[in-house]
């Protein structure tokens, strides 16, 4: 599932910017989840680490390029792409490595062309590698972003998604060399979880929705370490 943030300080271009969005991710069949801000600020203060940002670049009282200045400073695959008025604003998009920039007012057309070209540059991240899960009930085609958490025992992995369980034969140590190791990290040696759905780390347990996984002593110190770094330690 892609987490899209949409941040932009006019109500209305925020509802139209976040509908459009929508009704691109539903024609393709693309779980979303789409956050909406009204300011720079609140997004910075989000926990949330989202693939892809629409930034309005005129805002009160964080505009986008400085917004976009301080996602880059702990996240540098994020995909940007502003919002503006004006082309020339645009331009300073470089700096911040932007994918692109759409003028207002949107149209389905403008955000077609730029989510397309977002998709293409995700499907070549690990963030959305796919797998082939052979199952009892026929092959499953899996992006690695739907992924909650995985598990095994008795030689099956139970593969937990947004989209429900799986369980397949095969070995964890496999299924770990094929997830973005930015992402995913075992809190066990039993588990591999998705930090992207995780809620709470303890030293003892972590939360992934209702769900309580251990965290072993051996993999604490570095499930905490990965997990403030995908939260950004300097927030």
């Amino acid at each position: 599932m892609l987490l899209i943030a949409v941040v932009d300080d006019d109500p209305r271009d925020a509802a139209l910017l976040k509908g459009y969005v929508e009704e691109y991710c539903k024609k393709n069949e693309q779980l979303a989840m789409i956050h909406v801000f009204h300011d720079g600020l609140d997004l910075i203060r989000s926990t949330e680490n989202h693939d892809i940002v629409f930034l309005d670049i005129q805002m009160g009282k964080l505009d986008g390029l400085e917004t976009a200045r301080f996602i880059r400073k702990i996240n540098k695959e994020t995909i940007l792409i502003f919002v503006t008025n004006m082309a020339q604003f645009a331009i300073k998009g470089y700096e911040v490595e932007a994918l692109d920039f759409i003028l207002k007012p949107v149209t389905m057309a403008s955000i077609v062309y730029v989510l397309d070209k977002a998709m293409r540059r995700l499907d070549g991240s690990g963030a959305r590698a796919q797998f082939s899960l052979k199952t009892p009930e026929g092959t499953i085609s899996l992006s690695a972003n739907d992924i909650t958490f995985v598990e095994v025992f008795d030689h099956n992995l139970v593969y937990h998604t947004v989209r429900g369980d799986y369980t397949v034969r095969g070995r964890l140590s496999d299924v770990n060399e094929k997830l973005d190791p930015e992402r995913f990290v075992m809190c066990n040696r039993s588990f591999i979880v998705n930090l992207r759905h995780v809620s709470n780390v303890t030293a003892d347990y972590l939360l992934i929705g209702d769900t309580r996984i251990s965290v072993s002593k051996s993999h604490r110190k570095e499930l905490m370490k990965r997990f403030s770094s995908f939260l950004g330690d300097s927030l």
